[in-house]
């Protein structure tokens, strides 16, 4: 048995949003590592990226929140609206460890709204080459 629309629940938070659609792109242009001796090209490379993507809802409905407090409806995003995208670019270094592969990042958004979190140097244990 399936329930109807009228069943729905909506709930809003702003730390977790989602949707039923994306769209992601980027690239990436791999480089000399400066300073790196000779035995060491073959086991690490930099890279500098440009990254942008977006989440959105096709279902969401700005007018659901009208029966909200003005202030609580002014911290509510149209999650509907897919020209929300975000921009990153940065360098990353990559190197084939003997440990396995690690992966370091050092990006700064491009483009971003108010209510984002972003960091500035990501590591990761794992990520192939």
């Amino acid at each position: 048995m399936f329930l109807g629309a009228d069943s729905d629940l909506i709930a809003t938070t702003l730390r977790a949003t989602g949707g039923n659609a994306s769209v992601f792109g980027g690239i990436e242009l791999i480089t000399p590592t400066p300073l790196l001796p000779e035995e060491f090209s073959n086991s690490v490379r930099t890279s500098v990226f440009v990254d942008a993507g977006n989440v959105w809802d096709t279902e969401f409905d700005l007018s659901d929140y009208d029966n909200l407090s003005e202030i609580q409806r002014s911290k509510i995003v149209d999650y509907s609206d897919a020209g929300r995208y975000r921009v990153s670019a940065g360098v990353s270094l990559q190197w084939l460890s003997p440990m396995g592969p690690l992966v370091f990042t050092w990006s700064r958004p491009l483009k971003e709204y108010e209510e984002d979190e972003h960091e500035v140097f990501s590591f990761n244990i794992g990520t192939t080459f």
